[in-house]
């Protein structure tokens, strides 16, 4: 059964995203968990921590009870199982330990707030350090995103292509779950290969793996790639983007590069972020 998890902080912001992860696996038997952390604030040492993590714990435990019954109530697959994990420390971590304790395949699926683009998003302290440092796909949901089942669905690829299967496996079972398409983009730069001609190796690569779904492929040009995808996905309505998480290429220019090439495009579309396997 797939493992999604779920991290609030009780805010607006959290409870889409937990509506969006709803509307997102409903189609099979999932197992959600909603997850609150907690810190305790720098002044505990000095007055004693017990004073502070009681009515913290108790405010976790309250606040995650009536999150799920409010989540209970939206539409699931009937054999979906729910659970509340109320914990202390850092919400990276306590993923990964989500993650190295089960065997099951985990999503995690978070909200996010006051994006400007797609950099704004990734630099977001908590969702770029969840996305950092765990395994697991991460759905990012912007505050603005238009929820629905997604129909119809965008890869970004950089020169590198695909590496393998099993990294685009995520995207491809939610195609299906959803019937949905993929739209297959590449930003084209100057003095690089175009991995999507018609002819291309990457084309027939990718035609195997997505045998079955609807699928197209894209190429345009263009210097700030971060803008491109925007244009393209507002301009072909797409529902989720996908991109691979890479210490090379696309992902890692995107932290690195001038913060003065400001993002053009408010991104009102949720994100999907898979790791190279």
């Amino acid at each position: 059964m797939k493992r999604v998890i779920l991290p609030t902080d009780f805010s607006d912001n959290a409870w889409k995203a937990m509506c969006y992860a709803a509307q997102l696996f409903r189609t099979a038997p999932t197992k959600f968990v909603i997850l609150n952390n907690y810190h305790a604030p720098y002044q505990a040492s000095e007055v004693g921590v017990n004073a502070y993590f009681e009515p913290m714990i108790k405010a976790s435990e309250e606040g995650l009870e009536e999150v799920l019954a409010n989540f209970r109530d939206l539409e699931h697959h009937p054999e979906s199982e729910f659970e509340t994990v109320s914990n202390f420390g850092p919400l990276t971590a306590t993923i990964q330990n989500m993650e190295a304790k089960e065997d099951e395949s985990h999503f995690v699926v978070m909200g996010t707030t006051g994006a400007s683009g797609l950099k704004e998003i990734f630099l977001g302290s908590t969702t770029a350090s969840v996305i950092e440092g765990i395994n697991s796909p991460v759905v990012c949901v912007p505050n603005e995103a238009t929820l629905g089942q997604p129909k119809e669905l965008m890869l970004a690829i950089d020169d590198e292509g695909v590496d393998n299967l099993a990294e685009i496996r995520p995207l491809l079972n939610l195609a299906k779950d959803h019937e949905a398409k993929i739209s297959v983009l590449n930003v084209h730069q100057e003095n690089k290969e175009v991995v999507l001609d018609r002819d291309a190796t990457e084309r027939f690569v990718l035609d195997h793996y997505m045998e079955g779904i609807g699928h197209s492929y894209y190429s345009v040009d263009g210097e700030y790639i971060e803008d491109k995808i925007m244009q393209f996905a507002h301009g072909m309505d797409i529902d989720l983007i996908c991109l691979l998480k890479r210490e090379r290429g696309f992902w890692k220019n995107l932290f690195h590069h001038s913060m003065t090439k400001s993002m053009v495009y408010h991104s009102d579309v949720p994100l999907l972020i898979l790791r190279d396997k």
